[in-house]
């Protein structure tokens, strides 16, 4: 199909782990849903770089407008540069782009995947690969590896639990200049503040003054499943506060950040469609950790 027939969508900052970027990403999901085009070419030519993991993002946003529009040609992807090539070369998101994988010979990439929400035993063996067998994480416990992977794992499972989302989206990237590696996993569906929202409403509960903190609160959950939950960004939140390494949440309107700098929640310009979470462990952290007693989750170093 000629290009003329394509509505041209250009995206002008380069994109990092940053409120900035998260509402860029926002804005770009929300032009897309709205969209009412059937084709769209989406164009790097002004972007200069692109944190690895945050090619979970578009992969999602993108494969949910191929999917909503019918069709591989529906969106279309020029202007990338040599250096944003190489990264997506290397982890997997050029199946967008119609390119051949490369190796990883640095081992810097979590690579790109895209998970049905029944394949959590394919999702926990690649977290195992990818993320837990790597020999620069902060030293720790087995069972304080087990609960961080558990808390991981337990963020798939409220994507099936609690949204209407097919598919969750990851990746991830080695920095090596901050020392630091960042994961994200993300999902299109029902978002926390939605859910929230009629967990309270359902149960004659007044609403909480901001819904990420609600969720991330210990024991919290809009679950009706039997068992614990609720457990999972709790345990997320302290290992990354300890560790001194970033955690962002992205759902509708409302985002959290938490760095060595600072906690904050703030409201995005535009409502992102599902819900996306970053951690970053910072790798220069030479603490060891380990819990305070078996019987209690508070992590310590």
């Amino acid at each position: 199909m000629s290009e003329d027939k394509y509505k041209v969508v250009r995206l002008s900052t380069d994109l990092q782990n940053s409120y900035k970027s998260h509402n860029h990403l926002c804005k770009l999901a929300y032009t897309l849903q709205n969209s009412t085009n059937t084709n769209i070419i989406i164009d790097l030519s002004d972007i200069n770089f692109i944190a690895s993991n945050l090619f979970s993002v578009l992969g999602c946003i993108f494969s949910e407008f191929k999917e909503k529009k019918s069709g591989q040609d529906a969106l279309r992807i020029r202007g990338m540069k040599p250096s944003i090539l190489d990264t997506v070369q290397k982890n997997g998101f050029c199946e967008h782009i119609g390119l051949k994988k490369i190796p990883d010979i640095h081992n810097t990439v979590i690579p790109y995947k895209k998970f049905g929400v029944d394949e959590i035993e394919e999702y926990e063996r690649y977290l195992t690969l990818n993320l837990f067998m790597r020999n620069d994480l902060p030293l720790m416990t087995k069972s304080v590896s087990d609960i961080i992977r558990d808390s991981l794992l337990e963020l798939f499972k409220n994507v099936k639990d609690h949204t209407s989302s097919n598919y969750i989206y990851t990746c991830g990237q080695y920095f090596p200049k901050s020392s630091s590696l960042y994961f994200t996993i993300v999902d299109i569906g029902e978002t926390i503040p939605y859910n929230v929202h009629n967990f309270h409403t359902d149960h004659n509960l007044s609403l909480p003054d901001n819904s990420l903190k609600w969720a991330i609160m210990e024991g919290n959950t809009t679950s009706k499943a039997n068992g614990p939950r609720g457990i999972g960004l709790s345990i997320i939140q302290d290992f990354i506060s300890l560790n001194e390494g970033s955690l962002y949440i992205v759902s509708e309107q409302e985002t959290y950040e938490l760095d060595a700098k600072r906690e904050r929640y703030k409201k995005l310009d535009y409502p992102f469609p599902g819900t996306i979470v970053t951690v970053g462990f910072n790798l220069n952290d030479t603490a060891s950790y380990r819990f305070m007693s078996e019987e209690n989750s508070t992590i310590q170093f």
